[in-house]
């Protein structure tokens, strides 16, 4: 079964919906594991199919989306070229990458850092010591905020206004036996990470699979958040906090001191008009 994305509306003179739809078809192929046919595309999407075989052509021919002999459609490699000239030009990856490479090592686990975007964690940079998932992530990845780790650590130190208008917009899923279904649950959970300085992700996301993720903060506002990702077998929940949060506060204090004193260098470059 394709994936579901809801299409933005929006009644601006200003707002091209066409526009809104054809990036639907294009993440709809993004979050697809498999190449899709234009029925399939068109149900995920809710729009009909000669609209949905126009978005494709479209891009087609734009080289963004591939057509293969059996009328199926996925993402080309060209597309690749948008996302990885964005998250080359992240001040956050740049800064974050030494640090998240040497807790990795240090840990000896698998590493990850994301930035909230939209309803989800879009992954900037991570650092992987074996596969724990059955179908693996990788930089540009997407998932719920509300089942994982890193998303509840954002969404937990966002203003309270900003928090409670995200939480609203959430569709809840079950991914596993213990995905969190409900916005209550989902705002009992945010309250216990902003008390804890911490956020818990135990088998939520994917069986077999815990992680502990802490924000970084920069002027309190929490600009990303990075994780350890460990298998079930290996630790209990304890046992992650105990081994490899002292670390991982480490870190993401180290990367937040950085983009601080980042800003402040640019700001300084500005007003003498050189380089710093």
């Amino acid at each position: 079964m394709a994936p579901k994305v809801t299409i933005v509306e929006d009644a601006s003179r200003i707002f091209i919906q066409s526009l809104a739809r054809g990036i639907a078809v294009l993440e709809i192929l993004s979050q697809a594991e498999r190449p899709l046919n234009l029925t399939e595309i068109a149900e995920a999407v809710g729009l009909n199919k000669v609209t949905v075989s126009r978005f494709c052509y479209t891009w087609v021919r734009l080289g963004y989306v591939h057509k293969t002999p059996d009328k199926h459609y996925q993402l080309a490699p060209k597309i690749l070229s948008l996302g990885y000239a964005a998250l080359s030009r992240m001040d956050i990856r740049q800064v974050g990458e030494p640090y998240l490479q040497e807790l990795s090592r240090r840990l000896g686990e698998t590493v990850n850092m994301a930035v909230l975007d939209g309803l989800d964690i879009l992954y900037v940079d991570r650092y992987v010591t074996e596969p724990i998932m059955k179908h693996p992530l990788h930089i540009g990845a997407r998932l719920p905020i509300y089942c994982t780790s890193m998303g509840k650590a954002m969404v937990a130190f966002l203003p309270d206004k900003e928090r409670e208008d995200l939480v609203k917009r959430l569709h809840f899923y079950s991914l596993t036996h213990r995905t969190i279904l409900s916005e209550e649950a989902f705002r009992e959970e945010l309250k216990r990470v902003r008390s804890r300085g911490y956020a818990v992700n135990d088998e939520e996301l994917s069986v077999g699979l815990r992680s502990i993720a802490v924000p970084v903060l920069k002027g309190g506002y929490p600009v990303a958040a990075v994780n350890v990702a460990v298998p079930t077998m290996r630790y209990t929940v304890d046992q992650l906090v105990e081994r490899c949060l002292p670390a991982l506060k480490e870190t993401a204090q180290t990367i937040a001191d950085l983009l601080s004193k980042q800003i402040s260098v640019k700001r300084i470059s500005r007003r003498s008009g050189g380089d710093v």
